[in-house]
């Protein structure tokens, strides 16, 4: 556990680096905030943080950046509950005003609205009705080491993705499994497509576990979102992030922004409001990204939002943002255009 002296130099450092994305040094941190510390004393506190994991030092300059790990702490313990700002709460209200008078997609207004007022980039996943069930599944293989699955719901929505095939899987075996996936899912509804079905199928299935495993996942986090898919938006805002001038992992990210399978599973969470760092987020191209996940919920509809931006977030003004969005809609009793 951190000591008073440490947690206010670490949340002193964090709190620079989200606003300038340049290394702390111990003398800004004696200019800047009212800490009571000399510099000398400041560095070796700094420096035994950097040993505890909290803070790492990026050159040979003295200056310190947060750790993900660091940011995790600061998240869990020192983030203080933060109102929006007079400017970003007028610019709030009126895009909330221009969503009720639209007749666009309420997910795409959404997802503009938030990366607007972010500067990072929105994802926004409106599931389909968990009432709907399996009419029918078909994989059909596209290359050798490729497939295509599509879906057939009740409503007679029909949706596709593509899907990985290991190496050496023969065409029988591929029929095999598409009977076996259609005799166990057919009739079931969307909300009973969870982990412990896909355990108990696993394990009646007398073949590739891990082809399986794919195509559950695949199927299961089609279900979950609606004729959109997912909207982004404000994929620029990143690009214009110091964090992001490396063109390689520039190109990786974009690429992993295509892939809706990888995408839709990271919007799910337990809590009202998530926070994922670096390598909690579970995507490679995302390690120096954080993303922060909210739902709304009614009886007849859901929307689902991530905002992803580097793991320089403005967590404070982040969090309060999506609050106050899932307020708005409470107290609006709708969402907006239906």
């Amino acid at each position: 556990m951190l000591d008073e002296r440490k947690r206010a130099i670490l949340k002193a450092v964090i709190q620079d680096y989200i606003f300038t994305a340049e290394p702390v040094g111990s003398r800004a941190l004696v200019k800047r905030h009212d800490i009571g510390l000399s510099p000398a004393t400041i560095r070796n506190e700094m420096a035994d943080l950097e040993e505890m994991g909290y803070l790492e030092q990026p050159h040979t300059s003295a200056g310190r950046i947060p750790s993900h790990w660091g940011y995790r702490f600061y998240v869990n313990t020192m983030m203080d509950e933060s109102e929006l700002s007079g400017k970003d709460s007028e610019v709030l209200d009126k895009l909330l005003l221009s969503i009720r008078s639209s007749s666009g997609s309420l997910s795409r207004d959404v997802a503009k609205l938030l990366s607007s007022v972010t500067s990072y980039l929105s994802l926004i996943a409106e599931p389909a009705s968990p009432s709907q069930s399996i009419r029918h599944i078909d994989i059909i293989p596209v290359t050798n080491t490729a497939a295509t699955l599509i879906v057939v719901l009740s409503d007679g929505t029909v949706r596709h993705h593509s899907v990985n095939l290991p190496q050496g899987l023969e065409s029988r075996q591929v029929r095999h499994l598409t009977r076996f996936v259609n005799r166990q899912l057919e009739g079931v509804t969307l909300q009973d497509i969870d982990e412990k079905l896909v355990a108990d199928l696993k394990k009646d299935f007398a073949g590739n576990v891990r082809l399986i495993d794919s195509i559950f996942t695949i199927v299961h986090y089609m279900m979950l979102t609606g004729d959109q898919n997912l909207v982004i938006d404000g994929a620029t805002n990143l690009l214009n992030q110091p964090e992001f001038k490396d063109v390689e992992k520039v190109r990786k990210l974009l690429h992993s922004l295509e892939q809706n399978d990888q995408l839709l599973p990271l919007l799910q969470a337990d809590e009202d409001i998530a926070i994922k760092i670096g390598s909690e987020i579970g995507v490679d191209s995302f390690s120096d990204c954080s993303l922060v996940i909210a739902s709304y919920t009614r009886p007849d509809r859901k929307l689902l939002f991530g905002i992803l931006g580097p793991a320089r977030m403005e967590y404070a003004k982040t969090v309060s943002l999506l609050k106050r969005l899932r307020q708005h809609f409470q107290e609006d009793g709708g969402m907006g255009n239906e």
